[in-house]
């Protein structure tokens, strides 16, 4: 077991193999990266996946054989990863998203990586030890149950969570965001100066004065039709 400068070294060294060309390129966003990281473990545990591989590729995986170590893993599994979106048949589903850090590797490293940041936001919301070990134990049941159904289903996507068949608190979050309009959406965003809609200023978005106007900034992908019916679920 490492000391803790011996940890402190091995968490720096693992954020700079990360991040260091990325920082490099834009040191602001970095800035504001690490500056929400620091807000609480949680939010430093969602933003140091590489930390979190870093140590499992440490790790003996018992669970781990020449098929169960090379399959597609979601990468950064938490409970903030979940939410609603249209399917591509067009219905409202609730499941799990942003794959951006999809993965082949050992299945387990996804049930640690959710197992963890439970414990860590039932840390955060003052839940009981013996709550958290249930919420841990009815994921990891769920899980091993429906791998069963996956077996025996002929197409991977043939389960989903929908208006029809949720239950509880996910079936408000499906209700609600079926009830989500465009103009909700508009009007969070932006706000009316007699006829004329403009970008609210907050801590989300910022007026940019002439420096930002260089070549970088001429240069980029844009949406090219923006506007209120391009914004949906």
């Amino acid at each position: 077991m490492p000391n803790s400068d011996e940890r402190t070294e091995l968490i720096l060294a693992l954020l700079t193999e990360a991040f260091e060309p990325l920082m490099k390129a834009d040191a602001e966003a970095f800035r504001t990266k690490f500056r929400k990281m620091a807000a609480d473990p949680f939010a430093f545990y969602r933003g140091s996946a590489c930390i979190f591989y870093g140590d499992m590729r440490e790790l003996e995986d018992r669970w781990a054989d020449e098929r169960t170590s090379r399959v597609w893993i979601h990468g950064d599994l938490h409970p903030e990863n979940f939410g609603t979106y249209m399917n591509s048949d067009g219905v409202l589903t609730f499941d799990v998203n942003d794959f951006d850090e999809a993965y082949v590797g050992h299945f387990s490293w996804d049930l640690r990586r959710f197992v963890a940041s439970l414990a860590l936001m039932g840390w955060q919301k003052a839940l009981p030890e013996d709550a958290v070990r249930e919420l841990a134990a009815a994921y990891l049941q769920a899980y091993v149950e429906r791998v069963h159904v996956y077996v025996e289903e002929a197409e991977d996507s043939a389960y989903g969570l929908h208006l029809d068949n949720a239950e509880g608190h996910i079936l408000e979050v499906l209700r609600r965001a079926r009830h989500a309009t465009r103009i909700d959406l508009l009007d969070s965003l932006t706000e009316l100066h007699g006829d004329e809609r403009r970008l609210q200023r907050s801590g989300r978005a910022r007026e940019l004065d002439d420096r930002w106007a260089d070549e970088r900034t001429s240069r980029v992908w844009i949406h090219g039709d923006l506007h209120a019916e391009n914004f949906g679920t």
